[in-house]
């Protein structure tokens, strides 16, 4: 069985309960959102937002797997230059491995812009749902409430932030580097891990092939899910 599995077991028992309290924050950051009517200004910049943000995104996906190619291609690339068995062989392959190094370093600059962008448009989003909560006219005792109940979330995920980073720190750098790729673009309140379903994806359900799902129940190698990019755990046959 692949060491990394057992971290991955428990980042997955994490993520479903972040899930849990991000879910009660957002409950607690509606009820504060509901106390008051939306101005037709702020509705409008936060339906732009949101739109950009969902093509910045698609975007951000297809650059981290693009990465995750390159990375492989490069590990292929270096294998073979330190096997070459004579000089043009040598040459021809350090040519090609300096092709997708640079080709990483272009693709990783688009990302980091792309990111950047998509941050900006996160600032901008909660800017105007600020501004929203500015204009509530509620009682006093409703504000706190729902306040009190949104700092306790964040608390909470706080905790759960800090035990995760622990378990990151323990996995392989290739694996913690795609789950925290995947879990900036998930749209999964469970995170970047899911378990096979029926052989296929249980985030986007599509069908897995054999070679993937006999690695995963072998606990060969750890798997991405070729579409979603998810990291893949085995069915949970308990």
């Amino acid at each position: 069985m692949n060491p990394n599995y057992e971290i991955i077991e428990q980042l997955y028992r994490l993520d479903i309960d972040s899930g849990l309290v991000t879910q009660d924050q957002r409950v607690a950051q509606k009820e504060l959102s509901e106390l008051a009517k939306k101005s037709r200004i702020s509705e409008e910049i936060i339906a732009k937002t949101r739109t950009d943000m969902v093509f910045h995104e698609a975007e951000l996906r297809r650059l981290y797997k693009k990465l995750d190619d390159l990375d492989e291609r490069k590990a292929e690339r270096s294998a073979r230059l330190f096997a070459a068995k004579n000089d043009d062989d040598h040459r021809g392959l350090k040519r090609e491995l300096d092709h997708v190094e640079r080709d990483i370093r272009e693709t990783q600059r688009r990302a980091d812009e792309t990111e950047s962008r998509i941050e900006q448009s996160k600032a901008v989003f909660q800017k105007a749902e600020t501004e929203l909560s500015a204009s509530i006219s509620a009682s006093e005792g409703e504000r706190k409430k729902a306040q009190e109940a949104e700092n306790n979330s964040a608390g909470r995920l706080n905790e759960i932030n800090k035990v995760r980073d622990s378990y990151l720190s323990r996995l392989d750098d290739r694996i913690a580097q795609h789950y925290m790729r995947v879990s900036k673009i998930t749209r999964n309140p469970n995170g970047p891990i899911c378990r096979v379903i029926e052989r296929a994806c249980g985030n986007c359900r599509i069908g897995l092939s054999p070679q993937i799902l006999n690695n995963i129940a072998r606990g060969k190698s750890v798997e991405f899910c070729p579409n979603c990019s998810h990291v893949l755990l085995p069915q949970n046959n308990n």
